[in-house]
């Protein structure tokens, strides 16, 4: 019988949807290090045909049997080739840009109506001050450029959804691409400056790499519209933080929507702070807990992905999303217990 092994701390609470999504004749296993011993993986890894989750808790075994490494999120920046078993494939899951997307959708609006000013104003004073006509006015989306950095799957979804809101929309990409309808227009990562000058909100949806960290810095904000929002759904650090906390406290840019961090909370670490500098205190941003994709229905669109690969494998199949194939695994790390994504 074929075996999936789900393990570590994000995946394992999720392997009930597995069990239901699971191909008939598939054995769905569980490591949880909330509750199992580091010493139970390496038996049930043995075993799996496929090992579903982030990085593994021991240093690799001999996995003669492991056909796919299926990450259920789309970040894998905390692994590389050389740190999986080698020849084994690893794939990482989409299905969270809708979600992401709607979110962006309501961090604009946000910024512009002022939703939950409005309600804090109106519950504590009620008319006064705020008869219909004469009240204190916000702004439309309509007629606004949003500009896409690493324009994607996040992208397209974003992009489609803000042309209903009549938003005019433009996008760089590290590779070359046809302009999509969608678009006002796509360029590459060389047109980046007339994007920023351009756009009254900035999407940071990049991948995070040695090239992208720190890719927005104070010469990069310092090119955006004063009123400008920017908005990272991506990582962290892709957004210079001393630079961005300096740009927002002075006002030299209208806002933020944060929902990714510099600082991440690891399991048996002491507590940890998500930002170096008080975003907290400031009036001009959202901040959330890495939260964008979070709704049931993207867990399930995820996991049913999840299954699907795992029966792929079953009939000898190549698995969909691969982003690389393992090379070594000499360490035995996959980076750390767990990932983001």
């Amino acid at each position: 019988m074929p075996t999936v092994l789900v393990q570590g701390r994000i995946a394992a609470p999720h392997a009930p949807r597995l069990k239901r999504f699971a191909p008939d004749g598939w054995d769905v296993t569980v490591w949880d290090p909330s509750s199992d011993p580091v010493e139970a993986f390496e038996p049930l890894a043995l075993e799996a045909d496929v090992i579903v989750g982030g990085g593994v808790p021991i240093p690799w075994p001999e996995v003669p049997n492991l056909k796919l490494f299926q990450i259920p999120w789309t970040g894998f920046d905390f692994t590389a080739p050389a740190k999986m078993p080698p020849g084994v494939p690893v794939a990482n899951t989409y299905e969270h840009e809708t979600t992401i997307a709607e979110f962006i959708m309501a961090g604009i609006l946000e910024m512009r109506v002022g939703l939950r000013q409005l309600d804090c104003d109106f519950r504590a004073g009620g008319w006064e001050g705020l008869a219909p006509g004469v009240s204190p006015i916000h702004r439309e989306v309509r007629g606004a450029t949003l500009g896409i950095i690493g324009y994607g799957h996040i992208g397209y979804e974003t992009a489609i959804r803000a042309n209903a809101f009549g938003m005019r929309c433009i996008g760089v990409r590290r590779s070359q691409q046809p302009c999509p309808a969608e678009l006002a227009w796509l360029g590459q990562n060389d047109r980046m400056d007339e994007l920023l000058a351009q756009s009254d909100f900035v999407l940071v949806a990049c991948d995070m790499n040695d090239e992208t960290i720190g890719m927005i810095n104070a010469e990069a904000l310092a090119k955006m519209k004063p009123d400008a929002v920017i908005i990272n759904v991506a990582r962290g650090k892709i957004i210079d933080e001393d630079a961005l906390f300096d740009a927002l406290t002075d006002r030299r840019i209208g806002g933020a929507v944060l929902d990714v961090w510099y600082n991440y909370q690891m399991p048996d670490a002491p507590p940890v702070w998500p930002s170096n500098r008080p975003f907290q205190d400031l009036d001009n941003v959202i901040l959330s807990a890495h939260r964008s994709a979070s709704t049931e229905e993207m867990h399930e669109r995820r996991w049913k992905f999840v299954a699907d690969n795992c029966a792929r494998i079953g009939r000898g199949e190549v698995p969909e999303n691969i982003v690389f194939t393992g090379t070594g695994a000499a360490s035995g790390d996959v980076g750390g217990a767990g990932g983001i994504g």
